[in-house]
């Protein structure tokens, strides 16, 4: 089977192949343990139609955990694990595209920004010219904003605009139904202002509402609670959602996601326990089908928060246990065995999970964020054990050092950031290694 071939050496390096070839490069800035980037490994990159569309494009893989990498991120606006962003020749971002997108949507996103691209434009001019409505956009621009990945923009595309009155102002200049449809429902999100009517026609809609699955999924339920007339609209969407349950060419992971979405949505409405034996059925199922590591382990963290939101939270353990040993990033699933801990109000098992958490988590960036978790549990939940907050505090200590320069950076300084309100309120804590640490973060 081919595979996308990913440069090696620096960024800096792909930029100028980049230029001299006059080829756009596309960046994905990912974490090993993150679902989300496990998702996009093995419904997208894995995809022989994005392999043969790579090939036209010079890729670049910025781990999150590679040497230097939080400062790279900071330059440009790298955050949330993962981003992925296409570039033109010369540096210019051409687009940022959403890694919720299933493979197939996702491949005639990718062709549409490349395409607009060899027509001359970007997503910066396609909103500058849409906003000022200095000339009429082609349907691939107004296809291009309305795939762009907002979640992940840090500013890049919006600059000093707001999110909020931005997109109901672009879905109502769209001259493209499908693209108004798409930013109509990013718009209603980032107001907080649903539109029932307009929901409902989408749903009935079979092809405009699988085409907006990934938006329904992962924002269903907020885009229901914003609007009025909820029981029509629930029952509108977890119709949509049974069928997207049961469609044979979605991955098993979105399977899954339509299951929980089905399960959450009739909640709404009443209980179910039919559906509740729903969901544990198809997360055997699917955990009992998956053998791709990275498919799989996006597929156990949406079927332990399916089995949670069912209230199936012992079921959730015992998939969370039983996945540790065959998981390449176990440490992450520790996480979740914490907050099922909290959940049975076992805060000794939330702070033993944490721990080993921290300890078996592989990477700078990783190490740091997971460290920050644990010490500010432990401040949190057993403050008199002042001898493990300190040996904490030290083991956090060595992770800053061994992150060098990049500890000041991105993600990790926001970590780091996190721990301060919990620092500065305890100061009976400060003493030996987390009064370093305090100082430390304070001169950051």
């Amino acid at each position: 089977m081919a595979a996308i071939e990913w440069l090696g050496g620096s960024l800096a390096e792909a930029q100028a192949l980049a230029r001299t070839q006059q080829r756009p490069l596309f960046l994905y800035w990912g974490a090993v343990w993150c679902p989300p980037c496990n998702r996009v490994k093995s419904e997208i990159f894995a995809r022989d139609e994005f392999v043969a569309r790579s090939a036209s494009v010079l890729c670049y893989h910025l781990d999150g955990d590679s040497a230097g990498a939080q400062a790279l991120a900071a330059q440009y606006q790298l955050r949330s694990y993962p981003t992925l962003v296409l570039f033109a020749p010369d540096g210019g971002e051409i687009t940022r595209l959403p890694c919720e997108l299933d493979g197939e949507l996702f491949v005639a996103a990718f062709d549409t920004a490349l395409a607009v691209h060899a027509a001359g434009s970007l997503a910066a001019a396609a909103l500058e010219a849409a906003l000022s409505g200095s000339r009429t956009l082609s349907a691939g621009e107004w296809s291009l904003l309305s795939h762009y990945s907002w979640d992940t923009d840090e500013g890049q595309l919006l600059g000093a605009r707001a999110l909020a009155p931005t997109l109901p102002a672009l879905a109502a200049a769209s001259t493209d139904a499908d693209a108004a449809a798409r930013l109509g429902l990013h718009a209603q999100l980032a107001s907080g202002a649903g539109d029932a009517a307009a929901l409902l026609a989408l749903l009935a809609d079979a092809r405009l509402a699988r085409s907006n699955m990934d938006i329904f999924n992962n924002s269903g339920l907020n885009l229901i609670k914003i609007a009025s007339r909820r029981e029509e609209l629930a029952a509108a969407l977890g119709s949509v959602a049974a069928q997207w349950a049961d469609d044979f060419w979605l991955s098993s992971p979105d399977r899954l996601m339509a299951v929980r979405l089905q399960m959450r949505l009739a909640r709404l409405l009443a209980p179910s326990e039919g559906l509740q034996a729903l969901v544990r059925e198809r997360v055997e199922e699917a955990l009992a089908e998956s053998t791709d590591p990275y498919e799989r382990h996006t597929l156990v963290n949406t079927a332990v928060s399916a089995l949670n939101d069912a209230g199936l939270s012992a079921q959730a353990e015992q998939v969370l246990l039983a996945e540790l040993p065959r998981s390449h990033s176990p440490y992450y699933f520790m996480l979740s065995l914490a907050a099922s801990a909290k959940r049975r109000n076992d805060m000794a098992g939330v702070l033993g999970w944490y721990g080993k958490a921290w300890q078996a988590s592989v990477g700078p960036a990783t190490r740091l964020q997971w460290g920050v978790t644990y010490l500010s549990s432990l401040i949190d939940l057993s403050p008199q054990d002042t001898a493990r907050i300190e040996q904490a505090a030290q083991g956090l200590l060595a992770d800053v050092a061994a992150a060098g320069a990049d500890a000041h950076q991105q993600r990790n300084l926001g970590q780091l950031q996190k721990l301060m309100p919990k620092l500065n309120s305890g100061s009976a804590l400060s003493f030996g290694h987390l009064a370093q640490l305090t100082e430390l973060i304070r001169k950051i």
